[in-house]
């Protein structure tokens, strides 16, 4: 329930074996096939962790998707007016990259045309189901596609369907929303001199500013703030918009010579209090959505895509059902320890550097500066950030063959040969 990056991600990842029947309702229409994929400036974009690009590498879809994708080299984190500064390398962690920032849309599309390919996945877009309910050992499923009314049986209904989700509601599952009296604006701008692959984490007095190296040199924004200052951003000319943030993100982005479109979206951490019952599992932000302060929303939930296939493809092995709840109860508690500190992480960063108690921001100062002299910390939470810290190999017996990754080839976040594979 829910054809988005993470249920797309999903069905992928399950066709995989070709005895497997996956049925995806989304309720938007699927991209066009033709659609122009020339980077335009109203496309939100993530940064994909490690992790999740040796995921899309085991799929076979990394390479196209790198074509279109911007490497993070560096990672600067500042606190605005204070004087701590971290700074993360990817050659010091040895790695290509720390990350990859690609539009969201690009995504969307690879995935979408894999799945068209795999005869046994089954698109309906746009759908929407309308009603849940057991039947016996398996979930059933009343939805509405076409036009026309259709009933599916499923042992495993797997509800991706975002914050706001219709499938915890059908199933009555309760979510815990905390608000966090912010607002994220979300643009793009071009500056006048190259990136050089830099990415900003700035801790303004409005709160975090995310700052993503893009294709064509351009910077994808996402600027936290508080719902009036938003406000009165969206209101402002291109040219008053470039001078505050500007101030906001320091000298490190230069001076900005155009702005894209910019939207808005209201901030809060939602939890569902249950994540898995018997025949159901719920994933991405019907899960857990988080503040983008740390980029780690949609990279956790594919850490939990990772390891669900992982646990139904061993329970297929010893003949269990996929509706079983103790498999799917094995399947949470290995994801708990994982999602409890990313969400911890998330949340505590966010209202620690939205305080601006002068005392507190020099603790805050004093410990950037700490944590830069520390490498070993510096490279724990390095690894945590780029997904190494949890497998993300799918099944071997189910690798696709000759796709890059799935008989031994270096996976994308293994340490390079020499500086010349540091810029692959």
């Amino acid at each position: 329930m829910g054809g988005g990056l993470v249920g797309a991600s999903l069905a992928a990842c399950l066709a995989r074996d070709p005895g497997v029947q996956i049925t995806v309702v989304e309720k938007f229409a699927p991209p066009a096939a033709d659609t122009d994929v020339h980077p335009s400036y109203d496309a939100r974009n993530t940064a994909l962790a490690n992790g999740t690009c040796h995921i899309f590498q085991q799929l076979g879809l990394w390479p196209a998707m790198r074509a279109q994708a911007e490497p993070i080299q560096q990672i600067e984190i500042t606190d605005q007016g204070g004087f701590g500064r971290a700074l993360i390398r990817a050659q010091e962690e040895r790695v290509r990259a720390l990350g990859y920032v690609i539009e969201n849309r690009f995504i969307g599309q690879h995935l979408f045309a894999h799945l068209r390919q795999c005869p046994n996945v089954d698109y309906l877009a746009p759908a929407a189901i309308e009603s849940l309910s057991y039947q016996g050992e398996c979930m059933q499923v009343g939805l509405q596609a076409d036009g026309r009314r259709r009933t599916l049986t499923t042992p495993l209904l797997v509800i991706a369907d975002g914050a706001q989700s219709r499938g915890r509601e059908l199933l009555g599952i309760e979510s815990r929303v905390t608000p966090y009296d912010q607002v994220a604006l979300v643009t793009a701008v071009t500056p006048d001199r190259p990136h050089h692959n830099l990415a900003l984490e700035r801790f303004t007095a409005s709160g975090p500013l995310a700052v993503l190296p893009q294709t064509d040199n351009r910077w994808g924004i996402t600027w936290c703030l508080a719902p009036a200052r938003a406000e009165a951003l969206m209101a402002a000319d291109d040219r008053d918009f470039m001078a505050a943030l500007e101030q906001a993100a320091g000298p490190a982005v230069g001076r900005l010579t155009r702005v894209g479109k910019r939207v808005t979206y209201p901030l809060a951490l939602t939890l569902a209090r249950e994540q898995v019952r018997p025949n159901a599992v719920v994933l991405g932000n019907a899960a857990h959505g988080l503040h983008p302060v740390a980029g780690q929303g949609f990279n956790m939930a594919m850490r939990d895509v990772a390891v669900l296939v992982q646990t139904l493809f061993g329970a297929a092995e010893g003949k269990a059902s996929w509706g079983q709840l103790s498999l799917l109860q094995s399947y949470l508690q290995r994801r708990g320890t994982d999602q409890l500190n990313t969400i911890q992480f998330s949340d505590k960063l966010t209202r620690l550097f939205s305080n601006r108690n002068p005392l507190l921001g020099l603790a805050r100062n004093s410990g950037l500066l700490l944590f830069d002299t520390l490498q070993g910390t510096k490279r724990f939470v390095a690894r945590h950030a780029m997904g190494r810290a949890v497998s993300t190999r799918l099944p071997e017996a189910l690798s696709v063959p000759g796709a890059p990754g799935a008989s031994g080839a270096p996976s994308a976040y293994e340490a390079p040969s020499s500086a010349e594979n540091l810029s692959s």
